[in-house]
């Protein structure tokens, strides 16, 4: 008698590419975006079965059973902190704010000595204004003008005023500041409603060892998950997480795998 042939060996250390495909207003997958570099991309799926029982015997014993259910869901672990991604995180917008240029004269605030205060905070400009020159500090009245590097300090870039202790400045008290603000913009995001994110995803396998197998989820619905360090000791990478819904289709399946196309000669 022959001896069984041995299984080829099919080891697999994987590695690969995530594109997400947003649906736009039609529920059409538009142009893709990469994740980055993704430590992590999982997939796990869960199956639910109904039992059938005997009762034609005294002892009751199975004699069916039918998988009735299924659900599939995936895992994304993601260190590119891109603001793309970090948009996605906060399941919320992203923006190019800008700044108009603009001289102030008179803005007040009430101060304190080593309090740090925002300077250019409007409801249109919520984190105050930035690129700042000709900052001036003086007291409510007019009559007593503070000395930049004595009294007080500013952050020009980020648009940072801190009064000195020691200085002028030895209580609480009221003063107007005044300042040129730069024409600039920089890039805004915001959380949102917390919805989830839909779309496609598609997985480009470019594995360390073992064949490549290119899959494809043709409806996914995203949702952010866990922890993204915004500080932290050591030297670790900060990384965020999303979990994946897998969805099903009406015009096809949930998961189709790909292997690479061979030339036909």
């Amino acid at each position: 008698m022959a001896a069984l042939p041995r299984v080829k060996k099919e080891y697999q250390i994987p590695r690969g590419r995530l594109i997400f495909y947003p649906f736009d207003a039609d529920g059409r997958p538009g142009g893709g975006y990469q994740f980055g570099n993704c430590p992590g991309f999982s997939l796990s799926v869960e199956g639910d079965k109904a039992p059938h029982y005997s009762s034609q015997g005294g002892l009751r014993e199975k004699d069916e059973e039918v998988l009735i259910e299924i659900t599939r869901k995936a895992s994304i672990t993601s260190d590119n902190i891109s603001g793309r991604n970090l948009r996605m995180f906060l399941s919320g917008t992203s923006e190019t704010h800008a700044q108009a240029s603009a001289t102030v004269t008179d803005e007040e605030h009430k101060v304190e000595p080593g309090g740090i205060y925002r300077l250019g905070v409007t409801a249109a400009a919520p984190t105050g204004a930035r690129k700042l020159s000709a900052v001036t500090v003086k007291s409510k009245s007019g009559s007593t003008p503070y000395v930049v590097g004595t009294d007080y300090l500013v952050d020009v870039d980020l648009g940072l005023l801190q009064i000195v202790e020691g200085g002028a400045i030895t209580n609480p008290t009221e003063v107007e500041v005044g300042y040129t603000a730069a024409e600039t913009t920089w890039e805004r995001i915001k959380s949102g409603n917390g919805t989830d994110l839909k779309g496609a995803l598609q997985l480009i396998a470019d594995n360390a060892h073992g064949t490549n197998r290119d899959w494809w989820f043709p409806r996914v619905s995203l949702s952010p998950t866990g922890e993204l360090p915004l500080i932290q000791d050591g030297t670790d990478y900060s990384q965020f997480g999303l979990d994946v819904e897998v969805l099903k289709p009406e015009d096809g399946e949930a998961v189709y795998v790909d292997g690479r196309a061979s030339v036909i000669p």
